[in-house]
């Protein structure tokens, strides 16, 4: 339904009023469109930036966990190579020691 069937006392003369507040009623909502689209846009910028921070902080610590797994493993390597040595060198003993020849205790259950 359009304003000028709505408007029962409508004459020609009263058309330029008319056309004046459709531009301004226009103009206003073009104003809050343009509002509302820029209030979006840096919001939309905002959450880009923050989620570009995020991934920098994700990879940040996915890099140090990296290199803290990295010495983590060489560490085991370590640990399980003397242990390899401690256990020959145990093995080694076992016949030489007069502690160990006893009967008492078996080396082969501590290994």
């Amino acid at each position: 339904m359009s304003l000028f069937s709505a408007t029962s006392n409508f004459t020609r003369n009263d058309a330029p009023a008319l056309r004046l507040f459709r531009k301004s009623e226009s103009s206003d909502d073009e104003d809050k469109r343009l509002k509302r689209r820029e209030k979006n846009r840096v919001a939309a910028q905002r959450s880009r930036k923050r989620q570009t921070q995020r991934a920098d902080e994700l990879h940040e610590a996915y890099e140090c966990l990296e290199q803290e797994n990295s010495l983590l493993r060489k560490e085991v390597q370590l640990l399980l190579e003397e242990q390899q040595r401690l256990t020959d060198a145990l093995k080694a003993h076992e016949p030489l020691c007069p502690v160990l020849n006893c009967g008492m205790t078996s080396t082969s259950s501590w290994l």
